[in-house]
């Protein structure tokens, strides 16, 4: 299948994405030096779930990885409140960046795997398989 030919093709650019924000949550902390016990591990964590599960969504692709991954991203935003780190900019900061960045990614996916399928079932075949 070539991607380029077929432009309607969803080419999972949302899952690369996905997979370089769960890899920066889950360095940041070596990055940024957390002062916090408790928002190291979130991060590391909560990255590497959001880098596995973008991990499997390139691989093979299909709309429970984007559901994972779009609770995760719900997670990642509202964790700095829910542990209460909100105080830590930085650590806060890239908690919610990355979580919107995967929530966004997620919708973005979902909603084209819903087209891809519609335009699938009315024209009578699959187009969702590779």
């Amino acid at each position: 299948m070539n991607m380029f030919a077929e432009p309607d093709v969803d080419s999972r650019w949302q899952a690369c994405v996905m997979a370089t924000a769960g890899i920066a949550l889950l360095v940041s902390p070596w990055l940024t030096d957390y002062p916090q016990h408790l928002i190291s591990p979130n991060s590391v964590a909560t990255g590497s779930a959001i880098s596995v599960f973008a991990a499997l969504a390139i691989v093979a692709p299909a709309l429970w990885e984007e559901a994972v991954l779009l609770m995760l991203g719900c997670w990642s935003v509202a964790s700095p409140w829910i542990l209460g780190f909100e105080d830590q900019r930085g650590a806060a900061l890239i908690c919610v960046v990355v979580g919107g960045v995967v929530l966004i990614s997620a919708l973005w996916a979902m909603k084209n795997e819903d087209r891809l399928a519609a335009r699938a079932s009315s024209a009578g075949k699959d187009l969702t398989e590779p």
